[in-house]
Order: C-alpha cells, then sequence, then structure tokens
C-alpha cells in the first residue's frame, strides 16, 4: 500500500472550501481574457468590465467541478508509455524552462537547441522519469519560435509524453497543430492526447490573457491542462500557509471552471507550484521546507474535490550541484510523493530555483526518483511477503542468502543504486575511487553517445514537422531556419 501523509482533517477541508467560496463570491478573480469573461457570465458568474472582475457563484463552481474527469490518460509517442492520471499512481517528470545550464565542466552558460535535444534524449533513457518536460528553454533561436523547436525535437527524441504548454492562442495553435501531425490528425489527437498544457494563474487572484487563452484551446481540443498557480507566502499570497493554500484553491478553481465552460469533461490537473518568499532577498524559495507542507496540503484538497493532482518537487535554490542542492532536493520531492500526487513536475535536474539545469544534476537526481519511488511504494504484509514458512524452514541456524523466496523478492523489495556507493572504505583500497559526480558524468556522456530512442520518429512524420517548422518561419517573420 502507498504511503502518504495528509496534513488536514474533513472538517478543516470543510473550512479551507468555504473560506474559499466566499473570496470567490465577495473578492473574484480578475479575468483578463475576454472569451473566459464571457463563458463564466454564461454560466452564471457576474463580470464587471470595468474592473475585469468575475465573482463566482457556489453554484456554478459545483456544476463546473462536477464535469471534471477523475481519471483520464496522457500519451507518448511509444505504445508503452501512458500516463494513467487519477488511478493510484506517481509520475516523475524532469524540470522545465531553465534559461542556463551546468554543463559537464560545472560551468554555467545559456541553453542551446544542442541542451534541448541532449535533455529530451537523457530523459528518454531514464527509468524513473516517466515524462520529458521542456528541460530548458534554447536562447540561440528567436523567443516566438523557440516553441516550436521544443516540439519538434520533443517528437524526434523521446517516446514519453512531452509538454505542450499553452502560453497564448498562437503559441498553443501552434503545439495542437505539431501535435495533430504526430497523431495522424485532429480527432486522433483528441482521442489519444499527446500534449499537457500549463495554465500558471498570476498570483494574486488574477487569470492571465495570454496563458487562459491556451487553457481554453487546449480543452477545446481535448488536450489536458494544469493549472499550477505559483503563490509566494507573504509576497503575492497571506505568509500564512492555510491562507495560501486557500487563495492559491480559489485561483485554480477559477481556472478550472474557465477549461469547463469552454468544453465540458475538459480534462485537467489540479496543480501548485507555490511556495514562501524569503522574507530577507524577496526571492521565490522553491527549495523551503514549507514548499513541501503545501504539497501536502494540496493534493489533499484536490483529493477532496476529486480531481486529479500536479505538484512540484525535487527543487532547490543551491546554484551548483551541493550538499543543499541534495538536502533540498530530497525533502521537497519525497514530501510531493507522500503527498499522493498523479504527477510531480520538477523531479530532476533543477538548480537555482528553477533558473539553471545540471546535466550531472538530472542524473543524480534520476537516483533519488528511484529512492522515493520505492520510499511511498511502502511494506507489502501479503503472505507471501510475511514469510512465515520461510521462517520456519530457516529455522535457527538456516540462512536466507540462497532460498528461492530471496532470489524471488529482493529485485522487488530493494532498491539497488547504480551511483550512490555502499562498498566500505576497505573495499575500495588499492582502486581508483570514482566520485558521484564523475560517475554521473560518465552516464551522461554513456546515454548521449549510445542511448536509441525506439521507436524513431516516422521519416514522413518528421518531414511534415520540419515542413512545419520552415513555415512557422516564413509566418512569423523570423530569420532563416535552425539546423536540427
Amino acid at each position: 500500500m502507498a504511503l502518504r501523509l495528509e496534513p488536514f482533517t474533513r472538517g478543516e477541508l470543510e473550512k479551507i472550501h468555504g473560506a474559499t467560496v466566499r473570496v470567490l463570491e465577495g473578492t473574484g478573480v480578475r479575468v483578463l481574457e475576454p472569451e473566459a469573461a464571457r463563458l463564466l457570465a454564461l454560466a452564471g458568474a457576474s463580470f464587471d468590465p470595468a474592473t475585469e472582475v468575475a465573482k463566482i457563484p457556489e453554484s456554478v463552481l459545483r456544476e463546473c467541478l462536477a464535469r471534471v474527469p477523475r481519471t483520464f490518460r496522457l500519451y507518448g509517442r511509444g505504445p508503452r508509455n501512458v500516463l494513467a492520471f487519477g488511478e493510484g499512481h506517481t509520475y516523475l517528470s524532469s524540470m522545465g524552462t531553465a534559461v542556463n545550464v551546468e554543463d559537464l565542466d560545472g560551468e554555467i552558460r545559456p541553453s542551446t537547441l544542442k541542451d534541448v535535444e541532449n535533455f529530451y534524449r537523457l530523459t528518454d533513457a531514464l527509468p524513473h522519469l516517466d515524462h520529458a518536460s521542456w528541460v530548458v528553454w534554447p536562447r540561440d533561436v528567436p523567443e516566438d519560435i523557440a516553441h516550436i523547436y521544443e516540439m519538434f525535437l520533443g517528437f524526434r527524441h523521446t517516446t514519453k509524453p512531452i509538454d505542450g504548454y499553452s502560453w497564448g492562442r498562437q503559441f498553443a495553435q501552434d503545439t495542437i497543430d505539431m501535435g495533430a501531425i504526430v497523431a495522424g490528425g485532429m480527432d486522433a489527437l483528441a482521442a489519444r492526447p499527446l500534449l499537457l498544457g500549463f495554465a500558471n494563474p498570476v498570483s494574486p487572484l488574477t487569470l492571465a490573457k495570454e496563458t487562459t487563452e491556451g487553457l481554453i484551446l487546449y480543452a477545446r481540443h481535448g488536450q489536458p491542462t494544469t493549472i499550477p498557480p505559483e503563490c509566494m507566502a507573504g509576497g503575492t499570497s497571506p505568509a500564512t500557509l492555510a491562507g495560501l493554500l486557500v487563495q492559491q484553491n480559489a485561483e485554480v478553481l477559477a481556472g478550472i471552471a474557465v477549461a469547463q465552460c469552454a468544453r465540458s469533461g475538459a480534462p485537467v490537473l489540479y496543480g501548485s507550484a507555490s511556495t514562501v518568499m524569503d522574507m530577507r532577498t524577496g526571492r521565490l524559495a522553491l527549495g523551503a521546507p514549507e514548499a513541501g507542507l503545501l504539497m501536502l496540503g494540496t493534493a489533499q484538497i484536490a483529493r477532496f474535490y476529486g480531481i486529479p493532482s500536479r505538484g512540484t518537487g525535487g527543487n532547490t535554490e543551491a546554484i551548483t550541484t551541493d550538499f543543499q542542492a541534495g538536502a533540498e532536493t530530497l525533502h521537497t520531492l519525497l514530501l510531493a510523493a507522500l503527498a499522493g500526487f498523479d504527477f510531480i513536475y520538477d523531479a530532476a535536474g533543477s538548480l537555482e530555483s528553477s533558473l539553471t539545469a545540471g546535466y550531472t544534476k538530472l542524473i543524480v537526481d534520476h537516483e533519488v526518483c528511484g529512492e522515493v519511488k520505492r520510499i511511498v511504494s511502502g511494506i507489502d504484509a501479503s503472505d507471501d511477503a510475511l514469510a512465515v514458512d520461510v521462517i520456519e524452514a530457516a529455522g535457527h541456524k538456516g540462512g536466507y542468502l540462497g532460498h528461492p523466496h530471496t532470489l524471488r523478492s529482493f529485485k522487488r523489495e530493494h532498491f539497488l543504486p547504480t551511483l550512490f556507493r555502499r562498498a566500505s572504505r576497505t573495499g575500495i583500497e588499492g582502486r581508483a575511487e570514482v566520485s558521484l559526480w564523475g560517475k554521473a558524468r560518465a552516464r551522461v556522456e554513456e546515454i548521449l553517445r549510445e542511448h536509441v530512442v525506439d521507436p524513431a520518429l516516422e521519416p514522413q512524420v518528421e518531414a511534415q514537422l520540419l515542413e512545419f517548422v520552415k513555415s512557422a518561419h516564413r509566418r512569423m517573420g523570423a530569420p532563416r531556419q535552425v539546423a536540427v
């Protein structure tokens, strides 16, 4: 049975819901996208054009929540890569959209298209990562064309599900059009969604124009969207964690209402990337212990509504892969996993509050992901696992090492690290000891040298995607196509 931590009683969850209703009915939410405001008004919300504030009655909220699918699936290009949200699984993804990389020599530099390709290939090869995010944002191509290269390289270099993103109508439409090329048409894409959109509210209590445009478009095309506010306790939300969760809940539920008004039954993930603001610097503190506590609360609130959920874990403020990075990565990821999220973003590769992605950090974090998955899987107490017959057979002087039960059970029950050392000091005497970072670097080099993406992107599909890249350049008046 999976382990789970829940900070709230049922009564406290009801109080959070009641407080959220007060906020949505009284203060309301700014809605900066006209179509979203129109949809909410048609559903029964009030909208004041002068203030751009929508006030959502509880009756409208409950009707929208009743339409949210309790389960849905996100597909990868490969036939085996399917994420079944709402069915009791916890899936892990790499970090997203860093603008710098820590390279294999430990140098920090702007991220490039080659880094985009490399991180997709690394993620494709790492079994504890279930989803391939846009780990880095390429800074060697024009900003308004970068998302198209991200999509193309994602489809080419991984078979796992990828991000689609939904930052504005054109951005979202481009990703949907490219997804349809891979899926075999718009109807096929709607039947087997390939894209996961992101519609981040802007705290406090604002649905921005661009992300809400994308949310509506993704909903109408049957592509799932996560709605993750990034509230900062003490900065863009109340300083108290419970107060933050009330405001965050209002922001998420307002986004869900828009999605359901756009298309009843639109798949959504109740999301969060919230944490505290460091009061000394004013910076977002993604590696703070309170971030993990907020993830525990967020996942439980999502279950209160019966909605699949997305959290964040594996974050750190450390600027290089050091002890601080390891400590913050572990506690934020472990608490997010114990929270019981369906999907955890940022699980591997993050440095400097996700501004930087580290090559060796991704590999070391992948080892941590395996440990965390083992921890939250809990302890099997079946008759076979209790092993009474085995104990009786061994008696007082017997051994277990060669017993068939041991051979049958240990690979399932015991996590075996591939990077972390378990040998004693005497076990390495006379041999050159390779550091953890040396082993991680060697693993990066091995994957980039030897890993083959299987199945490969079909040649005719790749040709259509390349033609889409060229047409996007022509449409946007961007410089000539970059070689990929």
